[in-house]
């Protein structure tokens, strides 16, 4: 779709410039191992991770009193993660996967153990990191986990499994959400930070996935693994509600990120109905694919002035619970939609390997799963009514 020559939300010039850095990233780096990585089906690119981290995408939401970039806003990340996303989803989320690890620990942590757990994962070389919070049993229902936080000489013994931990093995440092009263439900979750070589921390292996490759996927398994005091973030029984505030924030990055997917892929069936003939005429010629390719522009154009709107009354301090789960919702559903359509349009050959919608189909599908699947989503907005 042509950019907007007078914007909703204007940009300051910091803006302008990371959203060029992040796009051309995404083109010459992203977009190009897009295909590879998903053959390989259980590899991070960890070499584009690491490209990444030259040149300050990596830890560009973090605050720069901690040696971040300073992007802390949630619409400048949002500006971020679609284009990355556009690239590959799976990819870009992997890219900016530093960030979902540090909103917990922002949002709870003490100033000391920002610094100590932060620090590293800014600059050239920084650390990988995962945030383990589902387990086989509880997925979108973070209250019923079950693993177990008891309480020892000198800190917590953890005792559990979780499970679809995104970058177990590969992560240096976690924070893990366990229960120190397992009396209670929401009340009673606690979160801390661990390290990959704690003893009693034991990793599965890759997990198959149907889409989004790029991040591999582990169990993680906890035997009376030693945390200790001054690794609890916050007091106990906290962890819960510092869960449920980070979700308002991944869940509008999400929202960006299926929106940078979906746009991905409308531009490509564009392209290819363009230059496509069918019948003695390009296919966008017959009404049945316009129609479709207009259906597929405006689902985008709406998901995206809803996730800015969110990020942007997020920014402000509103509560946005139920507006970030609208925007998840619109924008997944969205990128499911155009994504189908993208193949629909390119026909058998879009069903196959050759060109690349067919695995941007299955990449979004995680989009309607994570953070809250759909029906979720669908929940927590009537909650909020």
């Amino acid at each position: 779709m042509p950019q907007p020559t007078v914007e909703y939300w204007p940009l300051t010039q910091d803006q302008r410039d990371i959203v060029e850095l992040v796009s051309r990233f995404a083109a010459d780096e992203i977009r190009p191992r897009g295909r590879a990585v998903d053959e390989a089906d259980t590899e991070s690119p960890v070499d584009v991770f690491e490209k990444a981290a030259t040149i300050g995408i990596t830890d560009f939401m973090l605050p720069e009193k901690f040696g971040g970039g300073g992007y802390t806003d949630v619409f400048t990340q949002c500006l971020v993660q679609e284009a990355l996303c556009w690239g590959d989803p799976g990819i870009g989320n992997f890219v900016c996967s530093n960030g979902f690890f540090a909103d917990p620990l922002l949002a709870l942590g003490s100033e000391d153990q920002k610094e100590r757990w932060l620090r590293p994962l800014t600059g050239p070389t920084p650390l990988f990191t995962a945030l383990a919070t589902t387990e086989p049993g509880s997925g979108s229902d973070a209250a019923s986990i079950v693993t177990r936080a008891e309480r020892v000489d000198g800190g917590y013994a953890i005792t559990g499994q979780k499970a679809w931990i995104s970058n177990a093995g590969l992560a240096d440092q976690y924070v893990v959400f366990a229960k120190t009263d397992t009396t209670l439900r929401s009340r009673g979750v606690t979160a801390f930070l661990m390290e990959k070589d704690t003893p009693g921390m034991t990793f599965g292996e890759p997990m198959k996935k149907m889409g989004q490759r790029a991040i591999v996927c582990r169990e993680v398994f906890l035997d009376h693994a030693f945390v200790p005091e001054e690794n609890r973030l916050g007091e106990e029984g906290q962890g819960f509600s510092g869960l449920m505030e980070t979700f308002d924030v991944s869940r509008v990055v999400l929202a960006a990120a299926a929106t940078g997917a979906a746009r991905a892929a409308y531009e490509y069936a564009l392209a290819y109905a363009r230059e496509r003939t069918q019948f003695g005429k390009p296919i966008i010629e017959h009404q049945a694919v316009a129609f479709r390719l207009a259906d597929m522009a405006t689902r985008i154009e709406s998901a995206w002035l809803m996730t800015l709107h969110a990020a942007r009354r997020l920014d402000a301090g509103e509560n946005v619970n139920g507006l970030a789960a609208m925007a998840k919702l619109q924008a997944s559903e969205t990128a499911m939609f155009v994504t189908h359509a993208a193949v629909q349009t390119l026909g058998g050959w879009g069903y196959s390997r050759e060109y690349p919608v067919e695995q941007w189909m299955r990449d979004v599908k995680l989009e309607e799963i994570e953070e809250g699947t759909s029906d979720i989503m669908r929940l927590v907005i009537s909650r909020n009514l």
